[in-house]
């Protein structure tokens, strides 16, 4: 589901970067789908210096506490 999820994420941002552009220019595509590329990754980059932040602790009130069995 995350990488749906991320798939329409970045398919909204080429939208956003392309706004009305017409497909005969294909300069200007390649410039809007470049900054698409930096931005997603940009977003990237700040999730994992947010999840990077948290604790070992984090998350077990959801869990309730139980560690994961390991076969």
């Amino acid at each position: 589901m995350s990488l749906s999820f991320g798939l329409a994420c970045g398919s909204l941002v080429a939208a956003w970067f392309l706004g009305d552009l017409p497909q005969t220019a294909q300069g200007a595509v390649t410039h809007a789908l470049h900054y698409t590329c930096l931005t997603v990754g940009g977003l990237t980059v700040l999730s994992s210096l947010v999840f990077w932040t948290l604790h070992s602790g984090d998350g077990a009130n959801v869990s309730r506490g139980r560690q994961p069995d390991v076969a």
